[in-house]
């Protein structure tokens, strides 16, 4: 977008390790961990997340791609996530929850939430800190 700047860009931190550990819970799982480990090693690399001064943005797919965004002004709360499989593998997600009071996770699939984000609650601290930046401008004018 016109005058657009990134100002956060992450990966996945641990993802293939929750793959796993989200597999080897279930009994099933087990049996497929080796095609659970195999999609993880490449949607980790295809995992991308985007926090600009305009939006939140985030990358995802395993043979193609989907990038999906929300508008700063839209967002209503970040919310920092963590399962039992994200707990047993030392990581936290955070869903961004817009106007319609639903996380976009809810609204999409698997990927649509910022899974494996290290530091979490830093990275909660910084989209919320836009957030109010966003709103406090558009008030002004």
């Amino acid at each position: 977008m016109d005058d657009e700047q990134v100002l956060l860009s992450l990966r996945p931190y641990r993802f293939v390790q929750y793959a796993a550990v989200s597999a080897v819970i279930t009994v099933i799982g087990i049996v497929l961990l080796p095609f659970v480990l195999g999609w993880a090693v490449l949607a980790e690399r295809r995992y991308h997340y985007w926090l600009t001064n305009k939006r939140v943005i985030w990358c995802h797919g395993f043979i193609g791609y989907r990038v999906r965004s929300v508008p700063l002004e839209r967002i209503t709360d970040v919310v920092i996530s963590r399962t039992l499989p994200e707990m047993m593998a030392g990581i936290s997600s955070i869903e961004i929850r817009d106007m319609t009071g639903q996380s976009q996770e809810a609204a999409g699939s698997f990927g649509a939430k910022w899974i494996g984000v290290e530091d979490a609650p830093e990275v909660q601290r910084r989209v919320l800190q836009q957030i109010r930046e966003v709103n406090e401008a558009g008030r002004r004018i």
